[in-house]
Parts: C-alpha cells; sequence; structure tokens
C-alpha cells in the first residue's frame, strides 16, 4: 500500500505541479522587462491570445490573472471586480523571491454579486515576475480546476477497497474521485496530527482504519490511501488460506513427479546418453557420471570444430566465415566500420627463396604484429594465402588509416633472422558503404589493393 501510496501521488500530484511550474517559468521568462505592460493592454492582440490559450489547452487551469505593482490586473476569462487589489488577496506571494512558484491554500473567493451564495474555496498557483535588475514588476496567478484534476483518480484502482484522497493541510480534501466532494469533504484532524514525516503509516483506531500518506511542501498537500482494517485483515486471512492450499496441492504434486521420476530414471538417462554420443543403449550408462562424461567429450568436439570454423589454425586470425559473421553483426546493429585489405609484398617469391616454413613464420608474425597494434577492438581476418582483412567499427576513417600505416610502417622496418629476407605489405583501405554493402567495399578495397602493388608495393592506397 506504501508503494501504491507513493506512485498514486506521483501520478496525480508531482506531473501535474512540475508541468505547472515549467509553463509558469517559460511565461515569466517571456514577460520580462516592460513585457508586463504589453499583457495588461488590449493593443497587443497576439499577446492577449497567450494566457487564455495557456487556460484552454491545459487541464489544471481554470483562470488567470496578471497584475503590475500598481494593482492594474487583467483577468482571464476577462471580468471586472471593484474594488479588487490582487496584493490583498490571500495567494498573494509577498516574500519576493524571484523564480519562486508559490501554491496556496484553499481560500474564500470573491463573490461576484451580494448573493446569500456561500462563496467557493479555490487553490491559486503563483508567481511574481522581476525585470532585469531583480526589481519586482508584477505577479501571474492561474486558479486551479481541482474539479478537473481529480478525474485523474477516477482511473486509479485503489487495492482492497480502500479511499486515495489529497487535502490540504488544513485538511480540505483537494481531490478526490468523487469531484461533488472537492472542497467539501475534511480529513480527521487525527490524521493530520500523525502526519509527521514525508511519508509514513498509521492505524487510527476511532475511524477503524489503516491509512498510509505521502506529504508535500510546495503545494502543501498530503495524499492519504485509507483501508477499513477488517477488510485488510480479512482479505490477508483469505490470502494466506489461499497459500496454504496452493503449498500443499504443490506438495503433493511434487511427490507424485519425483515418484514417477525414479521409476523412468535409469531409462532416462540411457536415452540421455545415446542421444548426447550416438551410441547404441547399454547397462553400463547407469548414472549422472556417465551421461555427464558423453556429454563433455561432445561439447568438447563442437567447441574445436567451432574454433576450427572461425579460426586460422596458422595465423590464429579470423577465417572468412567469421570476417562475414562480424561483419553481418556490425551491420544487423547500425554500425558503420571501414575496411582494410593487405596483401604481402613479392610472397611466393619468399615461399621459394626461404621455403614454406619460412613463409608460415612471416605470416604468423605479420598478423602477430597487427593484432597487438589493432588490440582487442578490431580484428583482423586470413582470406587464404597472403590477404589479410582488417575491419573498423566507431572510429573515424582517419584514426583506422594511422593504425593499418604503423603497422605497414612495423613490418617494413622488422629484422628477420634470415639476413636478405625482407618483408613488406601493400594495402587498399574504403570507408563506409551503406549503400552498396559488403560485397562492394571488398571489390573497392580489392581495387585499391591492385593500385597499391601497381604504385611500387609498401603502401596504402585509400578510397578518400
Amino acid at each position: 500500500m506504501r508503494r501504491f501510496t507513493d506512485n498514486s501521488a506521483k501520478s496525480c500530484v508531482e506531473r501535474p505541479v512540475d508541468e505547472m511550474k515549467l509553463l509558469l517559468l517559460s511565461l515569466s521568462d517571456n514577460m520580462k522587462g516592460n513585457a508586463i505592460e504589453k499583457y495588461l493592454s488590449s493593443e497587443y492582440i497576439d499577446l492577449n491570445m497567450v494566457i487564455p490559450s495557456i487556460v484552454d489547452s491545459t487541464m489544471f487551469f481554470s483562470s488567470a490573472l496578471v497584475s503590475d505593482v500598481f494593482e492594474n490586473y487583467k483577468i482571464y476569462p476577462e471580468i471586472k471586480i471593484s474594488p479588487f487589489a490582487p496584493s490583498a488577496r490571500p495567494w498573494y506571494p509577498h516574500a519576493g523571491i524571484k523564480d519562486e512558484i508559490i501554491f496556496s491554500d484553499p481560500y474564500e473567493t470573491l463573490k461576484l454579486d451580494r448573493s446569500k451564495e456561500q462563496s467557493k474555496l479555490s487553490v491559486t498557483v503563483s508567481m511574481n515576475i522581476f525585470d532585469a535588475h531583480s526589481q519586482q514588476v508584477g505577479n501571474v496567478a492561474f486558479d486551479l480546476d481541482m474539479k478537473n484534476m481529480s478525474r485523474m483518480l477516477q482511473e486509479v484502482s485503489i487495492p482492497y477497497d480502500g479511499r486515495f484522497e489529497i487535502a490540504s493541510r488544513s485538511g480540505v480534501v483537494v481531490m478526490y474521485s468523487n469531484t461533488d466532494d472537492v472542497f467539501k469533504r475534511t480529513i480527521p484532524k487525527s490524521w493530520l496530527l500523525k502526519t509527521t514525516e514525508r511519508y509514513g503509516s498509521f492505524v487510527d483506531e476511532e475511524t477503524g482504519k489503516i491509512v498510509y500518506y505521502r506529504a508535500y511542501n510546495n503545494p502543501g498537500w498530503i495524499a492519504y490511501t485509507s483501508v477499513n482494517i477488517a477488510t485488510y485483515t480479512n482479505t490477508f486471512e483469505s490470502e494466506y488460506k489461499l497459500l496454504a492450499l496452493v503449498i500443499f496441492i504443490s506438495s503433493i504434486f511434487y511427490f507424485v513427479v519425483i515418484a514417477l521420476f525414479r521409476i523412468y530414471f535409469k531409462r532416462l538417462i540411457s536415452l540421455l546418453y545415446m542421444s548426447s554420443n550416438g551410441l547404441e543403449v547399454n547397462s553400463q550408462v547407469e548414472n549422472f557420471e556417465s551421461l555427464y562424461e558423453g556429454m563433455v567429450q561432445k561439447h568438447k568436439h563442437l567447441k574445436e570444430v567451432e574454433t576450427l570454423s572461425v579460426t586460422d589454425t596458422l595465423t590464429q586470425a579470423g577465417t572468412r566465415r567469421k570476417f562475414e559473421q562480424d561483419a553481418a553483426d556490425l551491420h544487423n546493429k547500425n554500425i558503420n566500420f571501414h575496411l582494410a585489405i593487405i596483401d604481402l609484398d613479392n610472397f611466393k617469391q619468399i615461399n621459394d627463396t626461404f621455403g614454406h616454413p619460412v613463409g608460415d613464420t612471416v605470416l604468423k608474425n605479420v598478423c602477430r604484429i597487427g593484432t597487438r597494434i589493432m588490440g582487442d577492438d578490431y580484428s583482423i581476418y586470413r582470406f587464404g594465402g597472403e590477404e589479410l582483412v582488417v575491419i573498423f567499427p566507431g572510429i573515424t576513417f582517419k584514426q583506422s588509416y594511422e593504425l593499418m600505416d604503423e603497422w605497414r610502417n612495423e613490418v617494413a622496418q622488422r629484422i628477420w633472422r634470415e639476413e636478405s629476407l625482407k618483408v613488406t605489405f601493400s594495402c587498399g583501405m574504403v570507408e563506409t558503404d551503406s549503400k552498396h554493402g559488403l560485397d562492394k567495399m571488398l571489390e573497392q578495397a580489392d581495387k585499391l589493393l591492385y593500385e597499391a602493388k601497381k604504385n611500387g608495393k609498401n603502401c596504402i592506397v585509400a578510397d578518400i
């Protein structure tokens, strides 16, 4: 119930109050300087439409008043009250604090005639207006339509047939689902005396209710949720009985299932073992240890197969299949990336001159250097032979170019064990091409790689 009270108070008090404050702050910004005189004048038609449109377009306000420090005023909808001084009204803030928005306590409104009709209660939110020199130039105030705001409470479903209402610090109910009771009902004084914290609960023996509350300072309202003690107790007793019945039935069901499971236990283990290993059922498969052993072996085999499919055994770089998976994943997540293709220069000549073992060593070391430079963020893939591919997600093309150039320089400057061995690579780089997709990027990168070979090798040709 405490959570219900807190959530309902946020929905029915905090959110509307926050919206009102935003409206008044925005309006005060437009009234600085001599602008308030224009709002009071009938000459400025556009400005005279601003406040009526606010009153008409929100559910919070029923009327508005703009006044200056000389008691000149204008009321929307337009009426004249004589004699009338805005600063003498109970809602008028005299503190003169800039940007302070004040919600009044319920007060008696002025009667427009001398009839014996009882004065009505109202709540007003107001704000003083200041000029650039922090001098007060006027005030803007809105009467709250508490009955219209109370309609929000009609959509609130209250647990345990309880009652949710919002009252002022004086005890007058300002919001209630039955709008006819707004300003007519009052909260028991004992409730107000027990409302000592920001939120809490208490038991009121006099009314026979459990009461939860959430209190506010500006406006000085308190949200109350009250539930009859008898209803609350009976509901919990019913729920406890239902819970006990559910536990009892569940226990019976549990023991029945356990009994059936024990009957078919060995057969189940045998079938699982056969399924996991592709073996014939035999009498040796009688426990979880055998089943677990078989499943571990099969899982290990599957992991080895998976690793072979995505990892090049020589260089430990990703395979072309891994490249296509990663590129598709980036595409599905709408992450742009750049692409580089490198090809070791004169690699066939290296193999012919120094032998394939040396060629393999060259490939492994080139990949090792690249992996160290790229770190964990950018992956290297081997497409076959001496061709490698790198993808760069999440960085600029310039940054990816600098990483590739660092890799190229370090490979070119490396001193190998074989005295006459010199290793370099050529590279083609392309930016993200969301229009044509991955195949087009690979095709363009291949063309740039070919151009790098024509330009003398050991260089990067980029599509910029």
